[in-house]
């Protein structure tokens, strides 16, 4: 469902539900200007904010959806899926009756590791290079201030990282709070005179719009951050190395 349509279908929801925005976002862990702007039609949420909202108001959030192609459904479905069983068996192998958040947290960093061995090992076509690359690892995004973001494009608990191998990336979105993790986009990239350039070949649902592109930034690496400037591109980030 697009918008504003989407935006109406949930307004419809909650006032037949008898709540207020505030009582809302109570439920889905929300700010009340970004329930307003996407009831307003104004922005388009990612696929986990609408389960999330849909959740809340006890709907399926693909139940009127008959316009989405089915196999793009069905293969974002799986990716997401298999991420949250993923991260869900990793959770169950401990027990988080104390100090939950700070388990998670280490728990979380501990999958994104071992994701990037999988990739490394899995994903690799090309041999070895004898130098290092200072590129690989898993990088977590920066806010405006220099610390982690923990507002990712406006949402409250949303941590953005990017994972990096020898010659594939993969951006994941988490919210520790509900326990979610979700692939944004990945795909092969280029490294040429300190221009590294991104081909997204795989994209998340919600994230469709961005399939096939291109990106390329001027990059910088000090101590253990990465600053990247868009070229023809308004991305200019700060991303610090968590392993």
């Amino acid at each position: 469902m697009q918008q504003p349509n989407l935006g109406k279908k949930i307004a419809k929801l909650r006032k037949a539900k008898g709540l207020t925005q505030e009582e809302l976002v109570e439920k889905c862990n929300l700010s009340v200007r970004t329930l307003q702007r996407i009831e307003a039609g104004e922005v388009t949420p990612r696929s986990y904010t609408i389960k999330l909202i849909f959740a809340a108001l006890g709907h399926n959030a693909y139940e009127q959806a008959p316009g989405l192609p089915g196999r793009l459904k069905a293969t974002s479905d799986v990716m997401i899926n298999g991420f949250l069983k993923f991260y869900r068996y990793i959770i169950d192998l401990f027990n988080l009756k104390t100090d939950a958040m700070k388990k998670l947290t280490i728990l979380s960093i501990f999958s994104l590791t071992v994701c990037t061995v999988i990739l490394s090992a899995c994903l690799s076509t090309k041999k070895a290079i004898s130098s290092p690359n200072p590129l690989v690892g898993t990088w977590q995004i920066l806010n405006s201030n220099g610390i982690r973001d923990t507002m990712y494009s406006n949402q409250q608990g949303l941590t953005r990282y990017k994972m990096i191998t020898t010659d594939r990336f993969i951006v994941l979105d988490v919210l520790y709070k509900q326990g979610l993790m979700a692939a944004a986009m990945s795909g092969p990239y280029t490294i040429d005179n300190n221009i590294y350039t991104e081909n997204i070949t795989t994209a998340g649902n919600g994230y469709n719009r961005f399939l096939g592109a291109k990106n390329a930034f001027k990059y910088k690496i000090t101590d253990s951050l990465l600053y990247i400037n868009g070229i023809n591109n308004p991305y200019n980030e700060v991303w610090k190395k968590v392993k």
